[in-house]
């Protein structure tokens, strides 16, 4: 339902002025342009914060920001993160009975395990990092697994003193004394609400890290100790592209005017001319004041003797749809998520979307392979709290399913070079292209004959 607001005004005097005198009142110098498009004022607000404040604590505050404002990010974040959801467990690779299923209760009754890797996959993205407190005792091993938040997380290393109250003070970490050997994991450093964990209570999961330089909130340098987030390379470019949008929505308000025109019956019975303009001036308040306090949902109504006009410029304004194309098309390539999958990209051929996938899903693979890495370290710990004696290569696999169906002749080309290399049997390598098992078939090649034979 349309919803209106009425001008009150009075009618005295008696003298007639000139019809039809003008007077520009929204601009510059009246609110309602931006004030009465809803959502606006607030997207206005939040983006010029955004491209003005230096002040965050940290890049992750910054970060916060940039995938809260920015779709093209959220997209593909969420995109890759969903990623995460199809997995399994190859219990085949335990070692024995004991180790198998000490991770399967861990996996299945202990953990919500489908959320603790689709929150890690979207922290590695955002933030480079995925940090958590390992829960659980000596004995009875891992019972639960907390996120902590990454942008209120400072590492320290053997220098940092701690006194009985767990309070730690700061010490100098620069580039040419840095930290290298994260020792305590600090939460809310200098706060009252400080708390430290030794770092084998915690489970960080890193990527891009070795090389990688980082400036805590304390100002101090660390080397090789914190990952990389591929939103760093993003952060003038997300604020180039909001600096463009806000300047086309300021530059579209100035442009669209809002005048009006007051006819001779507003003032035809005033004598006095300084009554007149003292009565136009009324009447210009008035307006300016009820245009002011139009919610969006709103229109005036007016007197008859107040005509409204609008003109629209718009489409004198310089498209920069251009240059956001190729911001957005910065965000893919550094993401390494095509357009399509974040929802952005029309019309693209299936060639291009396919080359665009292949190219995508191996910088997924890559994330899978760091977190199924930083799994397996938390099998081990769990191990280790029960008391099981074990080795890496005793512990079940975290697997990633395929993200995309082969094609007919990839399936044969896998299937092919499995059963030759020896490592599937004839009946594993026709399942693989759906072919019915043999009666023999469950022999693998022996390449230690083949190969004496070959040289033979």
């Amino acid at each position: 339902m349309t919803k209106y607001k009425t001008l009150d005004v009075e009618v005295e005097a008696t003298q007639e002025i000139e019809d039809g005198t003008t007077l520009n009142i929204v601009g510059s110098k009246v609110e309602g342009g931006m004030a009465a498009i809803a959502g606006v004022k607030d997207l206005v607000s939040d983006t010029e914060q955004f491209q003005l404040d230096a002040n965050y604590d940290n890049d992750f505050d910054l970060y916060d920001d940039m995938l809260k404002l920015d779709p093209e990010l959220n997209g593909a974040v969420r995109a890759v993160s969903l990623s995460a959801n199809d997995w399994m467990i190859d219990y085949t690779k335990g070692k024995n009975r004991k180790i198998r299923r000490a991770i399967k209760e861990l996996v299945e009754e202990r953990l919500d395990f489908d959320d603790i890797l689709i929150n890690a996959m979207r922290n590695l993205m955002v933030y480079g990092n995925d940090i958590n407190k390992i829960v659980g005792t000596m004995g009875k091993g891992i019972t639960d697994i907390q996120n902590l938040p990454v942008k209120q997380i400072t590492i320290v290393d053997e220098r940092s003193r701690f006194t009985a109250d767990g309070a730690t003070y700061p010490f100098v970490a620069d580039e040419a004394n840095p930290i290298i050997n994260p020792a305590y994991y600090v939460l809310r450093e200098q706060k009252y609400t400080q708390k430290a964990w030794a770092n084998d209570e915690i489970w960080h999961l890193r990527i891009d890290y070795r090389s990688n330089w980082f400036t805590d909130t304390m100002g101090r340098k660390s080397y090789g100790v914190w990952g990389g987030s591929r939103f760093s390379s993003l952060k003038q470019a997300i604020r180039a592209k909001y600096n463009s949008l806000n300047n086309r929505i300021s530059l579209e308000d100035s442009l669209t005017k809002q005048y009006i025109t007051i006819h001779s019956d507003a003032t035809s019975h005033i004598q006095d001319p300084g009554e007149q303009q003292e009565r136009l001036s009324h009447i210009i308040n008035k307006v300016g004041t009820l245009l002011g306090g139009l919610r969006g949902d709103q229109i005036p109504i007016l007197p008859h003797y107040v005509e409204m006009h609008h003109i629209d410029l718009a489409n004198t304004i310089p498209d920069n749809t251009g240059f956001l194309d190729s911001i957005n098309a910065d965000i893919s390539a550094v993401m390494q998520v095509p357009r399509v999958a974040a929802g952005q990209e029309r019309g693209s051929t299936f060639a291009a979307t396919y080359n665009a996938n292949i190219w995508s899903f191996q910088s997924i693979k890559r994330l899978q392979v760091v977190v199924a890495t930083h799994a397996k370290e938390l099998f081990s710990k769990h191990l280790e709290m029960l008391g099981i004696t074990h080795t890496m290569s005793d512990i079940p696999h975290l697997v990633f399913n395929h993200l995309v169906d082969e094609s007919p002749s990839e399936k044969m080309e896998r299937a092919t070079k499995g059963f030759n290399a020896g490592l599937l049997s004839l009946n594993e390598a026709r399942e693989i292209v759906e072919m019915e098992a043999t009666k023999d078939g469950d022999q693998r090649r022996n390449n230690t004959v083949q190969n004496r034979e070959t040289r033979e």
